[in-house]
């Protein structure tokens, strides 16, 4: 069996209010008055031969480009951007697909020229029928229909060997979590936002920035009990600390 590797990519940890802007803060460090505290861990999951990422951080959409992070993880782990084959997408709030692309030299470009990239059909259509109220955001839609490798999944696809997706809505209409299963011992379950802290698992809660947050609490529940009866660590994209969670 092949070996299996998963490494979270610290971004940085963020003060986000009101602005929606994420500016960058200490680890251990409060967010601001009325702000929210939130990390950056795109996961890094090696097997087979391949590199996946899982969600890519917020790219140019902060108060500072996030790519050279991005990059400066990858080299750390002996990888180039090229070296990245498949990027799995939990949603499409910019937080988890901005380092998609640049505009770092003046003009866009992928970030991962090489990836095929998998999300849903059902979010990427409802995102082109309400648009974006946003110039540059809208561009970067724009470049990835015509310049990224996208793959579209259904409810339940199977784009690659030991890799499903199963859209759980709650964060958003068509939140997806991603199963990943390289046998014993090798079972990771993402989830996105609707279990992106090891707080998200311990509490019950129903968030007021959730498409639906009643929904995404039952989905919690369901997904931690299939992970403790299956086996299943749970990846968390927006712990301060604890990115892979045993269950």
């Amino acid at each position: 069996m092949s070996e299996t590797r998963v490494t979270a990519l610290y971004e940085g940890t963020f003060s986000v209010g009101l602005d929606k802007v994420f500016h960058r803060i200490e680890r251990d460090e409060s967010a601001a008055k009325g702000a929210l505290k939130i990390s950056l861990n795109p996961i890094l999951l090696q097997h087979g031969g391949k590199n996946m990422l899982l969600d890519v951080g917020l790219g140019d959409f902060g108060a500072e480009s996030h790519v050279p992070v991005m990059l400066a993880n990858l080299e750390k782990n002996d990888l180039s951007p090229e070296d990245i084959s498949e990027i799995f997408l939990s949603h499409l709030h910019f937080d988890h697909i901005g380092g998609l692309a640049t505009r770092e030299n003046g003009y866009w470009e992928l970030v991962f020229p090489e990836a095929t990239i998998y999300l849903s059909r059902a979010e990427w259509e409802k995102l082109a029928k309400i648009g974006i109220d946003d110039p540059e955001r809208e561009q970067f839609i724009d470049f990835l229909e015509t310049h990224a490798d996208l793959h579209f999944v259904e409810d339940g696809d199977e784009p690659i060997d030991g890799v499903r997706c199963e859209i759980i809505g709650g964060h958003t209409e068509f939140s997806l979590a991603w199963y990943f299963d390289f046998g014993d011992n090798h079972k990771y379950l993402n989830a996105g936002d609707v279990m992106n802290t090891k707080g998200a698992i311990t509490r019950k809660y129903a968030a007021k920035y959730d498409f639906d947050g009643k929904a995404s609490q039952q989905k919690r529940d369901e997904l931690i009990e299939f992970s403790k009866e299956n086996g299943y660590k749970v990846l968390a994209y927006h712990d301060n600390r604890e990115n892979i969670i045993e269950m």
